[in-house]
């Protein structure tokens, strides 16, 4: 009995395989299970329904792995002609954003006739703390050299410093040593223009000084090349004033904001000369 007992589990699978022969028996030829043969599918179907969502999902993984649907090659299909989309458009927007600067500078240029301009594209920036030497490209071999001055659409970028062969250095107005003369468009009171304004540690703008005592300068008053000293020519745009310093100051008359950015500065225009 004891052995009996201790073969429990060999007796419980004989005696299920007995009863699933029996009821196969029962069932030969019936359309119809019996209430016994409903009861044993009830006992068997949720570990018949976990043994088929594994196997569908081993069954899946495999052929995945080994037989790649034609969904999986039409998804990695159109994934390839998106990224090539996507390239073509950082392409096109770079090239749209090419196009408007030049177009300003052209737009500069023929607004401004009677000078020679060259346009050099930006090949380094020397920031120190800010960018106070830019190097492009275009040198002797393309008529330039020094002093002469350097513009974009936005106003007065600097003067040419160093002439190479294919290359060029021009020093910006952010050069603490920078000094152009300058004049108020409205007032016509010259005056000059150079050296930095910091506030907290960050540019505000260039220091404009050395005006008549009189001169009625104004917040916003527009501040042009006044032509003297033969680099850059008369009626230039320089920038706007910023704001106006206290008469015991002394040190400097106002600020001048400029309009370029030159941080992002890539092409610049050369003033070559002059018609006539």
């Amino acid at each position: 009995m004891k052995k009996l007992w201790r073969n429990r589990p060999i007796l419980i699978a004989l005696l299920a395989s007995a009863l699933f022969l029996a009821l196969a028996a029962l069932t030969v030829g019936r359309r119809t299970a019996s209430r016994a043969e409903d009861m044993f599918s009830s006992a068997v179907l949720p570990v018949q329904e976990a043994v088929s969502r594994t196997t569908e999902r081993v069954t899946g993984f495999f052929t995945r792995v080994f037989f790649p649907s034609s969904l999986q090659q039409e998804n990695e299909r159109l994934t390839k002609l998106l990224a090539a989309y996507e390239r073509r458009l950082i392409l096109y927007d770079a090239m749209a954003q090419e196009n408007a600067r030049l177009s300003e500078l052209l737009d500069y240029a023929s607004s401004n006739s009677n000078f020679y301009f060259m346009t050099a594209p930006v090949s380094a920036r020397n920031m120190n703390p800010y960018v106070d030497t830019i190097t492009v490209r275009g040198g002797s071999r393309n008529g330039v050299a020094e002093q002469m001055a350097a513009v974009n659409a936005q106003g007065i970028v600097g003067r040419v410093i160093e002439v190479g062969a294919t290359y060029a250095k021009i020093r910006t107005l952010q050069n603490d040593d920078m000094r152009i003369s300058v004049m108020v468009e409205r007032t016509r009171d010259e005056g000059m223009l150079g050296g930095l304004v910091l506030e907290d540690g960050q540019l505000v703008g260039l220091k404009l000084y050395y005006l008549p005592k009189d001169a009625d300068l104004q917040v916003g008053d527009t501040i042009v090349t006044s032509g003297l000293g033969g680099i850059f020519p008369k009626g230039l745009y320089v920038g706007k004033v910023l704001y106006l310093t206290d008469e015991d100051n002394g040190e400097y008359d106002a600020c001048v904001q400029s309009d370029v950015d030159f941080e992002h500065l890539e092409e610049v225009l050369i003033i070559l000369g002059k018609e006539g």
